[in-house]
């Protein structure tokens, strides 16, 4: 009787851990599939890093655009100032080339604007 009961509690015991290791196996497939999602996932960061590189290069060259333009607007307004005639004379040219002026300088302006939606 003993012998029954030993073999009784050994296929019990065989069982749970079929069971157990059913469990495991099933654990473990999971963590694989997980574990090829990161894989691919790491495969792309050095490809993002790159991009981002990219475009931090582009960044830094458009703000070098812009304050560019931006000297090329102040130069210009200087020059065509000096060009003015005086204000005194009150005469329509000198408040065309105000209006002149101001037009060019919208113009840099949206050329800015441009830059900066892009």
């Amino acid at each position: 009787m003993s012998n029954t009961q030993s073999n009784d509690s050994l296929r019990e015991l065989n069982a749970k851990l079929l069971a157990e290791i059913g469990e495991l196996r099933k654990k473990f497939a999971e963590i694989k599939v997980k574990n090829d999602e990161l894989k691919d996932k790491n495969i792309k960061i050095p490809e993002l890093r790159r991009k981002f590189a990219e475009i931090e290069i582009e960044r830094t060259e458009l703000k070098a655009k812009i304050a560019k333009l931006l000297k090329q607007g102040v130069k210009e307004n200087k020059r065509h100032m000096l060009r003015m005639p005086s204000s005194r004379s009150g005469s329509r040219s000198w408040r065309k080339t105000r209006q002149i002026l101001q037009l060019r300088m919208l113009g840099v302006m949206l050329r800015l604007l441009r830059l900066r939606l892009k």
